[in-house]
């Protein structure tokens, strides 16, 4: 059986690949998008969503910080949003935090943190619940994963294919190739 640490290190690999995988789609939409396809209405609200949700993990990882994780708190980067470059620019930053974070031997898994968020259907009001370092990874490596479902079909519209198993959790994964041995 893994020991904490090495499920804790996994975690933040896997989080890295996810990152590493929008990289490459959006390499891929620069080198193969059909013309006129727009990148900043598309792709780069997802992308710049999926990058400001880590960004709010590892503010609450920062030394002065209060270990609380934001997800409401971002900056809504429109650059990023709208400039291909600007995003993988972004996500290349994210990337060498996230590899210097991993790193830390005090990251573990059940790391006590909290989680704020606007709630209600207009945000009129804030919840603060304990969470962990390991289940705030796990969510964000969810939510990574399903807003790849979304780009999934903005690539195709535009063009461009992308592995099958792009936008699929894991465990789809694992149960369709079980399907298939079997």
């Amino acid at each position: 059986m893994p020991t904490p640490n090495t499920q804790t290190q996994a975690l933040w690999q896997y989080n890295r690949a996810l990152l590493t995988q929008a990289m490459e789609t959006v390499q891929r939409l620069q080198a193969q998008a059909r013309p006129g396809f727009d990148y900043a209405r598309a792709v780069g609200p997802h992308l710049r969503h999926i990058i400001e949700h880590y960004q709010a993990l590892l503010r609450a990882l920062r030394p002065a910080a209060r270990r609380c994780v934001d997800y409401d708190e971002r900056e809504r980067d429109l650059e990023v949003q709208s400039r291909s470059e600007a995003t993988l620019q972004a996500l290349r930053q994210l990337m060498a935090e996230m590899a210097t974070q991993a790193q830390n031997p005090d990251w573990r898994l059940d790391l006590p943190l909290e989680t704020r968020l606007r709630s209600g259907p207009a945000g009129e009001f804030e919840v603060v619940v304990p969470t962990t370092l390991g289940r705030e990874l796990l969510f964000l490596s969810s939510h990574t994963v399903h807003h790849f479902a979304l780009l999934g079909h903005y690539c195709k519209a535009a063009g461009v294919d992308l592995d099958p198993d792009f936008g699929k959790a894991p465990a789809t994964v694992a149960f369709e190739r079980t399907v298939v041995c079997a």
